[in-house]
């Protein structure tokens, strides 16, 4: 798939959901060739660093590029998350969360033990662009959407393949969790925005984050296509069928 091609989809996709912001492309650099050269990086451009979600904000609302590197990053969750140091001692002992928002050392590390992670040292830092304009093929593409924008993304899931999606929901880490099992298992994914990106990066009361591999892109523009001309689409009209007809019931 060539970029432009990549944007075109993002747009169409990012259209017939009427979305308010724009999907984000995400793509992890495993060198510093890789990184754009349009990409702001925070502590080079900004003098300070910032938190992931904020950058993803940013890329949704303003169409912005962002390089964040280990240095860049505020948040201690997503440098882990995305295999940027070694899996540390406090994550592995609960001194991370405990006492502040889990009642237990014990419930702290085991959620740190939960978290998703890539592999150390795999990666050296993560850059975010609105889809519709990026240059460069992302790896996922990660998108805030409202109940009903999810419903119709799973309407289309459940037409390429048929399977739901099973995730793993955290009410921490939005960033990592709505990224990092979706890169490591090439699948879509849902999250919930965390206290940070509500707070930070201004994520509203009705949305939930919905991640599709760019893999995927062609699938659900097809399913787009196709739900359309069935009225299976936006906006969405009901029709009740007999349901008789489909046990095979006199009713």
């Amino acid at each position: 798939m060539q970029v432009s091609e990549f944007n075109n989809l993002a747009i169409e996709l990012e259209n017939w959901l009427r979305m308010r912001f724009h999907p984000v492309a995400v793509k992890m650099l495993k060198e510093d060739d890789e990184i754009p050269k349009e990409a702001i990086i925070p502590t080079r451009d900004w003098k300070h660093k910032y938190a992931l979600c904020q950058a993803i904000a940013r890329a949704q609302r303003n169409e912005e590029t962002i390089t964040m590197l280990i240095d860049d990053h505020w948040c201690f969750e997503p440098v882990v998350g995305l295999g940027l140091v070694k899996y540390p001692e406090n994550f592995k002992n609960g001194n991370h969360r405990y006492p502040d928002s889990v009642r237990s050392l014990k419930a702290a590390a085991e959620w740190g033990k939960n978290m998703p992670r890539l592999p150390f040292g795999e990666y050296k830092g993560i850059t975010v662009a609105p889809a519709n304009k990026c240059k460069f093929i992302p790896e996922v593409i990660v998108m805030h959407v409202n109940g009903l924008m999810a419903t119709m993304l799973m309407i289309i899931k459940n037409w390429i393949d048929g399977k739901d999606i099973n995730c793993q929901i955290s009410g921490h880490a939005a960033c990592v969790y709505a990224i990092v099992p979706s890169i490591l298992n090439k699948k879509c994914y849902l999250a919930l925005p965390c206290r940070g990106d509500r707070g930070v990066a201004l994520a509203q009361d009705d949305e939930i984050i919905f991640t599709l591999p760019t893999y995927l892109l062609h699938d659900f523009i097809e399913g787009i296509r196709n739900l359309q001309k069935k009225e299976w689409g936006l906006p969405i009209q009901v029709e009740i069928k007999d349901a008789s007809k489909i046990w095979g019931k006199d009713t």
